[in-house]
């Protein structure tokens, strides 16, 4: 209790007074009244004008630099038949799995390899294609409206990137699956109509490749039967590669054989003209040998002193030998002839007897003459010469091998450089041909595979197929540009009224008789004017009217 018992009676009256007159409703202590905020509103009217001009200027660019949007829109049918399953599925996994792909669909469609897809299909120059409103004839304040609009809504160059690219699409983009259908909604926002359009015809034609790729095993199917028919056809291009190269440009059977066979060649040819190489040198020796002993040392003589019967007849005898051996010959003919001619039979059967007496006679005169010493060639040095004829004459030929052997050495050197030359292009095309042979064999696996697959009935996954094309928006979705004015206008003032309610809500500050009364608690009784120029003024008017 306090210590001053007047202040303390004071405060009790007012305790009083104040329960015998009830607040009115809406006055209470900590409320706001209409008439307080209304003041309060007055006062910060220009705060409350201000916030109003900021909201409408916001409003009012958003109106201006907001770009046109266009939705295209398209569908696709979907359906699913669930996971691989054989004619009997007693687990029901494939209920399962029919339901799983069904609420995944639409996710799977907004992946981002699939948008990557379609960048690369697009280009990201494409997608990011500038926002550009108007005509070239334009003019006036709508030439000048969409200028503001191309230069606020430009691309710089540098920003055209796969990933910005890719970035947009996310936000462009939207699949959607109504519940309990099985038709998929896609859209696609752009600033211009056909830019939506393209954006959404290449973003559907990818889905469905996508989709086949992913889930359809008619695409594994397929590309199993293309697989294994293509890489046929490599083989065989790489088997005729190789034959022709084979035929007509190393013009060999086979290749490693030949090779083979020319280094066999090669090494014989260098073998044999080793040999004859050394066979020369041996008949060089031994004819530089019979040079030394013939020309220049002389040990060999070219003649030699023997004793002999001086014979004086052997011309005579070999005249009358010769003509004896003609008339035998003449009458040798008659006899075979079966000539009668007995006179002439006669007659040369005389003469030969004459000439064999002749003949006889002339040798026993020969083996009766005298022996005397005579100068012969000498045969050691004849048989000598012969040698060395001989020699010259094998060395000639040996030559002769030597050469033919060094060409044919040097020709399957040829052969075997240019065999090698070609080397690089023979193992090439037989690796190719081993690479494609390897390809042909993994290929018929996996299509033997997806043939017996097929005939089990396994794999019928889903499929997806375009149900209505990507169509052509044929006005603007937005924006409201009235809206964004309105909008604008209604934000702004509500900021100013919130910003005036949070700042009347803790002013303590008595400015009228009524703020006073509810402080104190007492009824006011009388009010002293403010002095100011205005209030003078009035109180002299209203004494001069004899208030």
């Amino acid at each position: 209790m306090t210590k001053n018992l007047a202040d303390e009676l004071q405060r009790t009256a007012r305790q009083a007074l104040v329960g015998m007159q009830p607040i009115a409703q809406g006055e209470e202590a900590g409320g706001l009244p209409f008439r307080r905020l209304l003041a309060a509103a007055f006062r910060a009217r220009y705060l409350v004008f201000a916030t109003t001009l900021f909201g409408v200027l916001v409003g009012t660019f958003l109106a201006i630099t907001t770009a046109n949007t266009y939705v295209s829109e398209g569908k696709f049918l979907f359906t699913s038949a669930g996971a691989e399953k054989t004619v009997v599925d007693s687990t029901g996994a494939a209920e399962n799995s029919q339901e799983a792909i069904a609420t995944g669909a639409s996710y799977v469609l907004e992946s981002d390899d699939l948008l990557r897809k379609v960048v690369d299909r697009l280009g990201p120059q494409r997608i990011l294609q500038p926002y550009q409103p108007g005509t070239p004839d334009d003019s006036g304040p709508k030439a000048l409206f969409f200028r503001i609009q191309r230069d606020w809504n430009a691309t710089k160059e540098s920003d055209c990137t796969p990933e910005e690219a890719q970035k947009r699409l996310k936000r462009t983009i939207a699949v959607e699956r109504p519940r309990n259908t099985g038709v998929l909604l896609a859209r696609c926002t752009a600033n211009n109509a056909e830019l939506a359009r393209d954006i959404l015809a290449a973003f559907m034609d990818e889905a469905v490749k996508w989709h086949i790729e992913k889930y359809d095993d008619q695409k594994a199917y397929e590309v199993a039967k293309k697989s294994y028919e293509d890489n046929q056809v490599a083989r065989d291009i790489a088997n005729r590669a190789l034959h022709d190269f084979l035929l007509n440009k190393a013009k060999v059977a086979k290749f490693d054989e030949e090779k083979a066979r020319l280094e066999k060649a090669e090494v014989e040819a260098s073998i044999e003209r080793d040999k004859v190489m050394r066979e020369i040198e041996v008949k060089r020796g031994n004819l530089a040998r019979l040079q030394q002993a013939l020309d220049v040392d002389k040990s060999i003589p070219t003649t030699i002193r023997v004793r002999q019967r001086l014979d004086t007849t052997a011309s005579v005898r070999t005249t009358l030998e010769g003509e004896l051996a003609k008339i035998t010959s003449e009458l040798v003919r008659l006899e075979g002839s079966g000539d009668r001619d007995e006179r002439r039979k006669n007659e040369l059967e005389r003469t030969i007897r004459g000439l064999k007496t002749q003949i006889a006679s002339l040798l026993k005169e020969a083996a009766d003459a005298p022996e005397v010493e005579a100068s012969m060639l000498n045969p050691e040095f004849q048989k000598a010469v012969e040698s060395r004829g001989v020699l010259q004459t094998d060395i000639a030929g040996l030559e002769t091998t030597l050469n033919y052997t060094g060409q044919q050495a040097a020709k399957k050197r040829e052969e075997l450089a240019k065999l090698l030359d070609l080397e690089p292009e023979f193992i090439r095309l037989r690796d190719s041909k081993s690479a494609a042979d390897k390809a042909v064999e993994t290929s018929e696996v996996t299509w033997e595979q997806a043939q017996r697959k097929r005939l089990l009935g396994l794999g019928n996954f889903s499929s997806l197929k375009p149900f209505q094309d990507a169509s052509l928006p044929l006005e603007k979705e937005g924006p409201n540009r009235g809206k964004l004015l309105l909008g604008g206008l209604m934000v702004g003032l509500f900021l100013g009224l919130g910003i005036l309610v949070l700042r009347t809500l803790p002013d303590s500050v008595v400015r009228t008789r009524e703020d006073l009364e509810q402080v104190e608690g007492l009824a006011v009784i009388g009010v002293m004017p403010r002095l100011d120029g205005k209030n003078l003024k009035r109180h002299e008017a209203l004494r001069e009217q004899g208030w």
